[in-house]
């Protein structure tokens, strides 16, 4: 589906809705929203979304005020940030959001009104995907600080990871993280706050979450706001750091997620900044076993996320420490060292680390941008560090590199922009990789070899045939089409391996380009650049060529005192007022009469000036040159025009710009409207709150005459009170005393209860003796019923007195009974009177039904001892029956 036609019918579903808020309207605009989401989704091409196009514009400020006005339905609201979402996963778009579009402001206005409890009527997940909107767009972009509102913000965000665990905290750890990294302004804000050491606290806390998300962002929370600091030093001591690079490394290797990984290289890259975190990593003795699994990622991991591994081995390559044990680990494997010269080297790149840079090193970067010149930048580094070294331990295996190097330089046919720019800087990597290569004397000629010198005379051409510095058209175009820094670039390190390699057959094309007249502007604006590397190449160039008999000077110095007028010209437009006039519009009443003189000058060669004469020669040159010049001005008018030109773009991002300004003016108008109505409303209730209030007063005076009467018929109650808290008193004295007697009474019953187990073994031991000698129970018969009499009569005085205690339990019984009798008649009577008299007669009822349980308990366990005694009774019987019988 063509993405123009879906974005028109996004517009005008979007135009309709605002012209006519009806559900039909709605409908037809969500749907059409959801087949923009489908275009834009994860992977898709956002080519076709540019968002300088002044559809792309009005589209753009549709959903900006979508999200700007609050009674936007919750779904359009919810689809709006999906679609922004998916967008901001291009850097151009997600630029001009932040900056054209100011979308951080309108997203916090959201989140804070969201927030608010005046707003029930908005769903929960809304919050959600405002956080998470706002943690893609402000991932890698410097909010300025202090503005009108990062404060509430920021509130918000530490409220959020201070509060108890819930989904909204992971995406604002992860926004903290990313508004306080590199952000001095912000991080002194947040450290000035008075709960800074709740917050350090938190996020200490969370280090030992088990999401390793919350971890990464938590660590990269504390490096940015104190790592510098003596709680930093004492959180990335000694003792520390080695277990935080464990965890760090054991995230990147293990994190299935590209944003914890993307946000882990981002932290290691921010601590290896400081010193004595550095001089750790050195010395860190799991480094590179560490190491040797981050280079294993690069052959399963996808494009963006190889991306940020190769950053995070260019940070580590930064270090000249850790540079040998880099190359140890890419070139020393098993596998790599037993290598087949027969073997391709693509089928190692799945399982090999070198050969999957090399892989991603030669990917299109019409397909992957980033990758392929991080890996680049990688291998130039790390083939710098093994050629330059003394590592001759370690094969370089330069037969598989320097035909990859020499076959990646092609000449770009594309006419689009943004390619040809990337084609041109992966160019001007593969030369600086061929630069390094070129540092061994032995390679050389075997580069020479490889090289084909017509493809590289072809990109000479063609920059120096189409790239606007070639042709004079020094001021650039501020965006991602113009392509002239990294073409000039790509000339001048052409012009450097030329030289390097001019011993090896290539002196002839190499003093034909010297002495190329088109060649003088790209080294005059080599040489006015900031770039120390690009400035010293330029020298080098222009000293071996000074050599050169016909090596054009002056045209050299014209062009270099070009670029400088240029860059004066440039401070100048800056210094100027706005409404001041163009002095460069005056060039056209000077070029009349420099094309008379130049006229007139041309005529006086053709009459009598001898060709054949050398100082006549360089005349000519001369004049030449001057009518290069007024060319150079020529096009430096036609360079205002496009400057005009771009100026009227810019004014038409600045009409969309403020299309969107005004619609968040008129957004926050009609808040502050609902705001005063609100106001009306409470001021109403609160007078009818007053008269309410004069009212309640009156009533209240009568009923305060009304409880001093009542209050002293309370003080005659309480009189009543005090003497039933001494019944009370004396009723607890007596129960006192009957858990005491219950008490002796469990010890006799536990006395008697070891007695009668005494007996019992007596009776086994007698039992056994009368089966075994029968003989010896008759003589000690006599013995026996002296025994038995004397058991009895111990039995018939336990008994009486037992029957004794159960008549004193029963009369103390029925004197509680009674006594509970009255205490519940005046307690009834004390209850509709006090409140607290109830209360503490309801707990001694709870206390004396406590005492009927006791009772009736140990009415069972007398129960119980009248049953024993029964038991016994009939045993002594049943002795007496047998010995009588015998």
């Amino acid at each position: 589906m063509d993405g123009t036609s879906v974005i028109k019918s996004v517009v005008k579903a979007a135009n309709q809705y605002g012209s006519n808020a009806s559900q039909d309207n709605l409908m037809f605009l969500l749907s059409q929203l959801d087949t923009l989401i489908g275009i834009t989704s994860q992977g898709k091409s956002l080519k076709f979304f540019c968002p300088k196009e002044m559809l792309v514009t009005e589209c753009l400020s549709y959903l900006l005020e979508f999200l700007n006005e609050p009674s936007t339905p919750p779904e359009l609201t919810s689809k709006t940030m999906v679609l922004l979402f998916n967008l901001g996963a291009d850097s151009e778009i997600s630029h001009a959001l932040q900056v054209t579009y100011n979308l951080p402001a309108t997203l916090a206005a959201c989140l804070q009104f969201y927030s608010k409890e005046q707003s029930p009527k908005q769903p929960e997940y809304l919050m959600l995907q405002c956080l998470q909107l706002l943690q893609k767009i402000t991932y890698n972009y410097r909010i300025s600080y202090p503005n009108n509102y990062g404060e509430d913000l920021i509130r918000f965000l530490i409220q959020q990871i201070l509060g108890l665990e819930s989904e909204l905290q992971l995406p604002s750890l992860g926004l903290l993280a990313n508004l306080c990294r590199n952000n001095i302004s912000m991080q002194a804000h947040i450290k000035a706050l008075d709960n800074i050491k709740a917050i350090y606290k938190k996020l200490i806390q969370c280090l030992s979450h088990s999401s390793q998300t919350v971890v990464v962002f938590s660590l990269s929370l504390l490096s940015s706001l104190c790592l510098y600091e003596e709680i930093g030093e004492k959180l990335f001591n000694a003792k520390n750091i080695n277990q935080t690079f464990q965890l760090i490394f054991n995230i990147l290797v293990k994190s299935d997620g590209i944003i914890t990984r993307r946000y882990a290289v981002d932290l290691v890259i921010d601590v290896i900044k400081s010193p004595h975190i550095k001089q750790s990593l050195i010395i860190y003795e799991h480094f590179p076993v560490c190491l040797q699994q981050i280079l294993k990622l690069l052959t399963t991991l996808e494009a963006d996320a190889v991306s940020k591994i190769f950053e995070l081995l260019l940070a580590f390559s930064s270090v000249n420490e850790l540079r040998p044990a880099i190359c140890r680990s890419l070139m020393m494997t098993p596998n790599l060292e037993a290598l087949d010269s027969s073997i391709e080297p693509a089928r190692l790149a799945s399982t090999e680390p070198y050969f999957a840079a090399i892989n991603w090193a030669m990917q299109d970067v019409q397909l992957h941008e980033h990758a392929p010149l991080k890996a680049l930048e990688f291998l130039t580094d790390v083939y710098e560090e093994l050629l330059d070294s003394s590592m001759t331990h370690v094969s370089p295996h330069l037969d598989i590199i320097i035909p990859i190097a020499t076959g990646q330089l092609l000449c770009p046919v594309e006419t689009d922009g943004v390619v040809l720019r990337a084609r041109c800087r992966k160019l001007s990597k593969v030369l600086q990789l061929c630069l390094v290569l070129c540092g061994e004397e032995g390679v050389r000629s075997e580069i020479v070899r490889l090289l084909d010198t017509s493809v590289c005379l072809s990109i000479l051409e063609h920059q120096l045939n189409h790239n606007r510095i070639g042709l004079n058209l020094y001021k650039p175009n501020n965006d991602d089409t113009d392509w002239s820094e990294p073409g000039a670039e790509v000339v001048l390190l052409m012009m450097d391996l030329f030289l390097k390699l001019e011993a090896y057959s290539l002196q002839q094309p190499l003093q034909q380009l010297l002495q190329d007249q088109r060649l003088m502007p790209f080294l005059a604006h080599s040489l006015t650049c900031k770039n120390r590397s690009r400035v010293q190449t330029a020298l080098r160039v222009i000293t071996h060529a000074s050599s050169l008999q016909q090596f054009p000077t002056i045209i050299l110095g014209e062009c270099i005192a070009s670029c400088n007028n240029h860059k004066a010209e440039e401070i100048e437009t800056l210094k100027r007022p706005l409404n001041s006039p163009d002095p460069t519009f005056s060039l056209s009443r000077n070029n009349k009469l420099n094309d008379s003189s130049i006229q007139g000058l041309i005529d006086k060669m053709k009459t009598g000036m001898d060709l054949r004469d050398v100082r006549a020669s360089e005349i000519m040159d001369v004049y030449e040159h001057k009518l290069t010049s007024l060319a150079t001005k020529e096009s430096h008018l036609q360079d205002l025009l496009e400057a005009k030109a771009l100026a009227l773009a810019q004014a038409d991002r600045l009409i969309a710009q403020y299309r969107c300004r005004r619609a968040q003016s008129e957004a926050e108008a009609r808040k502050l409207r609902c705001v005063l109505k609100e106001s009306e409303k409470r001021s109403e209730e609160y007078r009818e709150q007053l008269q309410q209030v004069m009212s309640d007063r009156e009533h209240l005076s009568s009923k305060l005459q009304k409880a001093s009467s009542e209050n002293q018929r309370l003080i005659t109650i309480a009189e009543a009170h005090d003497k039933l808290v001494v019944t009370h008193a004396d009723t607890s004295k007596r129960l006192t005393c009957v858990e005491s007697t219950l008490a002796t009474q469990t010890a006799e019953y536990q006395s008697l209860k070891e007695n009668h187990n005494l007996l019992t073994k007596h009776t086994d031991e007698l039992q056994t003796k009368y089966n075994v000698t029968v003989e010896t129970l008759e003589k000690q018969q006599e013995e026996l019923t002296t025994r038995l009499k004397e058991t009895e009569g111990q039995l018939a005085n336990v008994s009486t007195q037992l029957k004794q205690k159960i008549e004193q339990l029963e009369k103390e019984k029925e004197e509680l009974d009674t006594a509970l009798d009255g205490l519940r008649s005046q307690l009834e009577k004390s209850e509709k009177t006090i409140k607290e008299l109830g209360q503490k007669t309801s707990t001694l009822e709870s206390d004396c039904r406590k005492l009927k349980k006791e009772v009736r308990e140990k009415d069972n366990q007398v129960k119980l001892q009248r049953a024993e005694l029964d038991k016994h009774s009939q045993l002594t019987q049943m002795i007496h029956s047998l010995t009588g019988g015998k």
